[in-house]
C-alpha cells in the first residue's frame, strides 16, 4: 500500500476555527482516511478534528492523536498497482453529495448525550431540528473546563505534544475541580492495571456505535481498557442537575462504541461507567456486564433509533423534556400538565379552586409536577414572546412596554453631584461569600474565613419520595414527645 497525499497543509492555520471546520468538509469530500506527519509516519484518522489535534484511528496501538504541527497532509492509502499521481476514487458515501449532509444530520438527531430523549420519545429529535441550538454560557465554560482536564491527563501521561488551553473562564476552581478529576482518572487506571497491567488510557477517545444507532459516534473523556474491566470517566461541569451513571444511556452508548473497537484485542466482561461531576461533590458509579449491555442494545436502542431516525414513534412526556427545544410547542407536555389540574368547563381551561378543597391525591400531584410545569410555563412565555418579537401575534395578546425602573445615566457624575452636595453616595458592605472567595482564593478563603463561615439548615420543602435526600421529620407533639404509660 502506498500513502497518496489528497490535502496539503503548509498554508493551514489551525487556529482558527472556520479553518478546522474547512479541513473536515474537505476530508470527507475527498474521501480522505489518514494523516501522513512532517516525520512521514502514516496514521489512520478519525474525520472530526479537535482543537489543537487530529484524532487517530489506531484502536489503542500507537498514539491517540497527533498535534496539528506535526501534521504533513491527509490522504489515503492505495494498492501499489493504482497508476500514482491520479486521485484515487472517493468512498462511495462521499461520492454521493447527498452522503455528508445525511452524516451530519443523523449525528445531530441520535446523538448519546441526548439518548435519554429520542429512547423515550422518538419523534423529538426531528421537532428539534426546526430550532436554533446555540451555545450558553454553561455549554462554553464546560468546553473550557474540558479542554484544561484533557491537557491535564496528558500532562500526567507524559505526553509532549499537549499546550495549556487558555479561557477567559478559566479560574483557581476550575484548575482545582480540573485536578480532581484528573487525579480521579488516573486512580482508575492503576486500579485497572493492578489486575490488567497492559491496560491504557485513551484520552477524548471517539467511539463509533452506528452497528446500533444509524451514523451514531461520539468521544468518551476518558477510556481505560483492559482485560476483564473496561472504565469510562465521563466529566461533567455542569451543577444545574445532577447526573447518574446508573442506566445513564449516553454511558452505555460510549460502552457498546468502545467495545466494538477493543474486545477482540482485549477480554473484557464489564464495563465500570463513572461520572464525574465535582462541582456538586457527585461521583456516580455503575457497572454492567457486557452481556447486559448487548441485549440493552438489541432490544430496547435498535428499535427505538429506527423510530427517532425516521420521525415516527409515539410522543412521551417525562424528566427527558428539560432540554428539549420543542417543548413549548409539545402536545404531549401540555397535556401532561393541564391533566394534573382540576378542569374547568372548556378544554385545557383550569380552574384555580382553593387549596383546602382540594383531596390529598391532587395536592401531592400537583405539588410533585409543580417544578416541570413552572419551567414549562415560563419557557412557554419565552417563546411566545419571541415569536411575537419577530412579528407572529396570537389572538388574544398584544406586545406592549414592561415595567422599568429608573436607572442613573453616569454612576460617576451622580457620585461627585452628591459629593458636591455634601453627602457620601456610597454605602460599605461586606463582600457575600462567593464574591470574598473570589478575593481571597479558594485555599486562602478556608484558611482566612474557614472557621467564620458556617451553612444553616435549608428551609423545609415537599419533594417526590424519590428524591435521595434525607426525609425531615416535623417538629409535633407525636415526633417531639413520648406517650405516657399509665402507671409509670
Amino acid at each position: 500500500m502506498t500513502y497518496q497525499p489528497l490535502i496539503g497543509t503548509e498554508s493551514l492555520d489551525f487556529d482558527e476555527g472556520q479553518t478546522r471546520q474547512s479541513v473536515e468538509d474537505a476530508i470527507v469530500t475527498k474521501g480522505a482516511t489518514h494523516v501522513r506527519t512532517t516525520s512521514g509516519d502514516v496514521w489512520k484518522i478519525f474525520t472530526k478534528l479537535n482543537k489543537k489535534s487530529v484524532p487517530l484511528n489506531n484502536a489503542g496501538r500507537g498514539p491517540q492523536r497527533i498535534g496539528y504541527a506535526k501534521v504533513e497532509s491527509f490522504g489515503v492509502l492505495i494498492d501499489d498497482d493504482e497508476p500514482v499521481g491520479e486521485e484515487p476514487a472517493a468512498p462511495a458515501a462521499a461520492n454521493s453529495p447527498e452522503a455528508p449532509a445525511h452524516q451530519e444530520r443523523a449525528h445531530a438527531l441520535l446523538s448519546a448525550s441526548s439518548a435519554h430523549r429520542w429512547l423515550h420519545c422518538p419523534p423529538a429529535p426531528h421537532l428539534e431540528e426546526q430550532y436554533p441550538d446555540s451555545e450558553s454560557d454553561a455549554a462554553a465554560e464546560g468546553t473550557a473546563a474540558h479542554e484544561l482536564a484533557e491537557y491535564k491527563l496528558h500532562q500526567l501521561l507524559d505526553d509532549e505534544d499537549s499546550a495549556r488551553p487558555t479561557s477567559d473562564w478559566q479560574d483557581e476552581d476550575m484548575d482545582d475541580y480540573t485536578d480532581s478529576y484528573a487525579d480521579r482518572v488516573m486512580a482508575e487506571l492503576a486500579q485497572t492495571k493492578e489486575t490488567s497491567p497492559a491496560a491504557f488510557l485513551s484520552i477524548e477517545q471517539r467511539v463509533d456505535f452506528s452497528h446500533i444507532v444509524p451514523d451514531g459516534f461520539g468521544t468518551a473523556d476518558a477510556l481505560i481498557v483492559g482485560d476483564q474491566t473496561m472504565t469510562i470517566v465521563d466529566f461533567k461541569y455542569g451543577r444545574g442537575v445532577q447526573v447518574d451513571a446508573e442506566d445513564n444511556p449516553q454511558m452505555m452508548l460510549y460502552a457498546l462504541g468502545a467495545l466494538r473497537q477493543f474486545d477482540f484485542i482485549y477480554d473484557i466482561k464489564q464495563v465500570r461507567m463513572v461520572i464525574f461531576q465535582p462541582r456538586i461533590g457527585n461521583i456516580s458509579v455503575c457497572e454492567k456486564p457486557v452481556e447486559e449491555l448487548r441485549a440493552w442494545a438489541d432490544e430496547v436502542v435498535k428499535p427505538r433509533a429506527e423510530l427517532a431516525i425516521a420521525g415516527k414513534g409515539e410522543f412521551a412526556a417525562g424528566a427527558w423534556c428539560q432540554f428539549c427545544r420543542h417543548a413549548p410547542n409539545c402536545p404531549a407536555i401540555a397535556k401532561q400538565h393541564f391533566d394534573i389540574l382540576p378542569a374547568g368547563d372548556a378544554p385545557l381551561e383550569p380552574t384555580a379552586p382553593e387549596p383546602d378543597t382540594l383531596t390529598d391525591a391532587q395536592i401531592a400531584t400537583i405539588v410533585t409536577h409543580a417544578p416541570a410545569l413552572k419551567k414549562w410555563l415560563g419557557a412557554v412565555e419565552k417563546y411566545a414572546l419571541d415569536q411575537a418579537n419577530n412579528g407572529h401575534s396570537y389572538d388574544g395578546l398584544k406586545l406592549v412596554e414592561g415595567r422599568s425602573v429608573r436607572k442613573y445615566k453616569d454612576a460617576d457624575e451622580v457620585a461627585k453631584a452628591v459629593q458636591d452636595a455634601g453627602h457620601d453616595p456610597y454605602e460599605r458592605k461586606l463582600l457575600g461569600i462567593t464574591a470574598m472567595t473570589k478575593l481571597l482564593g479558594k485555599k486562602n478563603f478556608d484558611a482566612v474565613l474557614g472557621d467564620l463561615v458556617y451553612k444553616p439548615a435549608g428551609a423545609l420543602t415537599l419533594v417526590p419520595t424519590s428524591d435521595k435526600r434525607p426525609e425531615i421529620l416535623p417538629a409535633t407533639a407525636e415526633t417531639v414527645f413520648e406517650p405516657i404509660t399509665k402507671g409509670a
